[in-house]
């Protein structure tokens, strides 16, 4: 099975960070409309093809489970929603480490199971090598700037609160 060991840098601590990417991570498991933005995606040149689009893959998510200690990380595995036996299962791990006092780090790390045995190792190795790690790469960038996104929109909600309430 290839594996899968990939990182992003971001740029806010990681208590914050991992609360983010756990309540993430749990609304794409619950299906909302806020976790339907979060697929595995890539160019139609990554596949050989003229780049004129994207191969956007919709994905059920089932998490099995999470440990803040001693290394943050959310245990899930990830499969297409459409025609599962046609894609990759991936099963693996996202987590945040810190990097610093006001920085993190997000990593995406597991194995991914090719489809048709034979037939789809050929293809992962030989036709389209690494089309699944750039598909995978693209959600973790994604993934980065929702954490990211998050993390930021509730310092400002909490500092507008702590400005105008003044105890007056």
């Amino acid at each position: 099975m290839p594996k899968v060991n990939l990182q992003k840098p971001l740029n806010v601590p990681a208590v914050p960070a991992r609360q983010a990417a756990s309540e993430i991570l749990h609304k794409i498991e619950a299906g909302e409309p806020e976790g339907a933005d979060f697929s595995p995606h890539l160019s139609l040149g990554a596949v050989g093809l003229p780049d004129v689009g994207y191969i956007v893959i919709p994905v059920r998510l089932a998490i099995s489970g999470e440990e803040q200690e001693p290394r943050h990380q959310i245990r899930f595995t990830m499969l297409a929603r459409r025609n599962p036996e046609a894609f990759p299962v991936f099963n693996g791990a996202l987590g945040v480490d810190s990097s610093g006092p006001s920085s993190s780090e997000v990593w995406l790390g597991g194995t991914y199971e090719v489809p048709l045995h034979a037939l789809g190792a050929f293809f992962d190795k030989l036709m389209a090598p690494n089309v699944a790690n750039k598909a995978l790469d693209n959600l973790l960038v994604d993934l980065a700037e929702a954490i990211a996104a998050r993390v930021e929109r509730r310092e400002i909600s909490l500092a507008r609160y702590r400005m105008f309430d003044t105890g007056d």
